[in-house]
């Protein structure tokens, strides 16, 4: 599908390893990006098998109706942001295009500015690697494990050539990023893979994500304040201090071309 002017920038966080944090940065950063930044964006879950973000988005749901104080605070928050939390849909990969098109179609309040796409933990599939080339940006997770990074380097390695290959081919770039990085423990192993990529040309994010406990902070078990993954607000800032997340989203923005906008600031 060609791009126009007014179409939104499809961004999928994808990763050939499970566990590497991909489903939990996507709907943090997802967050961040539409109740802080302004973006206007929608949520395409295509992992069925987990069904991560989906599941999340429900959980709350089930929270705040069992809870009248946190009803009460989600209702006040989105008063003054002006804005209603933004929706997460589901689709298997070989209909998550048509799923996407089919909310921009709908959508009369404005144009969207992105939309986010969860993808399965492995995408070997012909569906996936087309899901892939049907993206304007992949942001890929690794981590610094010889396994792993020979899977995630070989995934990365196809969508790149086949970008440059394929005239009719959506995908710009595919963004790597080191996730769950433990700060105590210096890394030789991704000290070495972080030289390798730059030289073979891949695009390797400059800012890292710390690991932390924080991370698995939901609604329902930390309420208004104290969540971190959630889809109904962004983590509070405080709590992203030293993580790299903002240096991420920074970053993020920067590379996929999408201006920041002022949000007067609103919380």
């Amino acid at each position: 599908m060609a791009q126009t002017n007014t179409s939104p920038i499809f961004l999928g966080f994808s990763s050939q390893k499970g566990g590497v944090g991909k489903s939990t940065l996507a709907e943090i950063v997802s967050s961040i990006l539409y109740y802080e930044e302004g973006l206007n964006l929608f949520v395409v879950d295509c992992d069925l098998s987990q069904d991560s973000f989906y599941k999340l988005r429900q959980r709350e749901k089930n929270a705040i109706e069992n809870s009248p104080d946190m009803s009460r605070q989600l209702q006040t928050y989105f008063s003054s942001l002006g804005r209603i939390a933004y929706r997460v849909l589901k689709a298997d990969p070989e209909n998550a295009i048509a799923c996407a098109n089919d909310q921009i179609r709908k959508n009369t309040n404005g144009r969207y500015d992105l939309v986010v796409f969860d993808f399965p933990g492995h995408a070997g599939t012909s569906e996936l690697l087309q899901l892939s080339l049907d993206m304007d940006y992949i942001l890929s997770p690794i981590e610094a494990d010889v396994q792993s990074m020979v899977s995630c380097l070989s995934y990365a390695r196809t969508i790149q050539d086949m970008g440059i290959s394929m005239r009719d081919v959506r995908i710009k770039d595919i963004m790597l990023l080191w996730n769950k990085v433990d700060r105590r423990v210096k890394s030789k192993l991704m000290d070495y893979y972080s030289d390798y990529l730059v030289k073979e040309g891949f695009t390797l994010l400059q800012c890292r994500i710390h690991a932390a406990h924080r991370f698995s902070h939901e609604l329902e078990q930390y309420g208004f304040r104290g969540a971190f993954r959630s889809t109904y607000l962004a983590p509070a800032k405080a709590l992203r201090s030293g993580t790299g997340l903002d240096e991420l989203v920074e970053e993020l923005l920067m590379n996929i071309r999408l201006k920041k906008e002022v949000n007067d600031g609103k919380d």
